[in-house]
């Protein structure tokens, strides 16, 4: 168990020491392309409860 814990930690390491900060360009990129996902999930989700209403014929 001990083991595993240090393994966990060895690899966490590893992976800050290599991964780097986004510049400014590609962090309103990464935001947009999110924002852009959940409006989209959120439409979808919308239709599908507006349909099944109107299915069930609740109003």
């Amino acid at each position: 168990m001990a083991n595993k814990i240090k393994e966990f930690f060895e690899s966490s390491k590893r992976i800050l020491l290599i991964s780097k900060k986004p510049s400014n360009k590609e962090f309103w990129a990464m935001a947009k392309v999110v924002g852009l996902g959940m409006i989209i999930i959120g439409v979808i989700g919308f239709i599908v409860r507006l349909l099944m209403n109107l299915v069930s014929g609740v109003v």
